[in-house]
């Protein structure tokens, strides 16, 4: 089965690994709907389209029903039935528990997992009945191994990562296929940000990555397309880290003597 013509909706496209995807589902000749909060999402869709590809650009709030259900009818009105929806939207609020702002949790299980609930059943309510679809969830390791001072962050990813689970066995009896690829450190916008608001150094953290290099979103782009390929349709309700096996090393503590 070739991916081209087919339709694709990617949210938090603007930028980072979301547009890294949508990029590349284009070059396929997939009709690719990049979704984002920021209005910068359609100069992102231009580029797209300048360089060949079937793009458009939708501003919407994934945390909000109308504007989800909005995104996909504008969609299929105008690319046609979807096929692949792939959820990337994500904040990271940074702090220590102790001091985290209940807006903060509030906005990290919103958007890093009600926006994956909310987008992915606007996208079975349309696959159900034609009996094929394809959902990706980008989660992160961050919902596998321990990390300090994000726990919101944490908590929604490891929620990601069963919400992929349930839904893929609710729904493969319908022919739609769910997985998730969790992301280790991936040279972003969202990732530098987040070292600094931490105190953290981009270069002493290469040591964290046995293959000793960070992800780039093209990384994450090849296994988006190999999930949304006819290759990948017995697979389901998968976690596959793309992390430089990362998530598989424990580097070693010193503990401080007591005092």
């Amino acid at each position: 089965m070739t991916l081209d013509g087919r339709v694709a909706i990617i949210t938090g496209a603007s930028r980072g690994i979301g547009f890294g995807i949508a990029e590349r589902l284009a070059t396929l000749g997939m009709r690719v709907a990049l979704n984002d909060v920021s209005p910068s999402v359609v100069e992102a869709a231009a580029k797209i389209t300048n360089a060949g590809g079937r793009a458009i650009g939708i501003r919407g709030d994934v945390t909000s029903r109308r504007d989800v259900q909005a995104m996909f009818d504008t969609v299929e009105s105008e690319l046609g039935p979807l096929w692949l929806l792939v959820n990337n939207a994500g904040v990271i609020p940074t702090g220590p528990t102790a001091d985290m702002p209940e807006e903060a949790w509030d906005l990290a299980l919103a958007v890093d997992l009600k926006g994956v609930f909310l987008c992915s059943q606007a996208a079975i309510q349309r696959m159900i009945p034609r009996g094929q679809g394809r959902i990706v969830n980008l989660s992160s390791i961050a919902g596998v191994i321990v990390r300090t001072g994000q726990i919101g962050y944490c908590t929604a990813k490891a929620g990601v990562n069963h919400f992929t689970r349930c839904l893929a066995i609710e729904v493969a009896p319908h022919g739609i296929t769910v997985n998730a690829i969790v992301p280790g450190m991936t040279r972003t916008d969202m990732l530098i940000n987040s070292f600094a608001a931490r105190g953290l150094n981009l270069d002493d953290m290469l040591g964290m990555i046995p293959t000793g290099r960070f992800a780039e979103p093209v990384d994450h782009a090849a296994l988006v397309e190999w999930f949304a390929s006819d290759a990948a349709r017995q697979v389901t309700g998968q976690l596959v880290c793309v992390d430089g096996g990362q998530s598989q090393l424990m580097p070693l503590i010193v503990a401080k003597p007591a005092t």
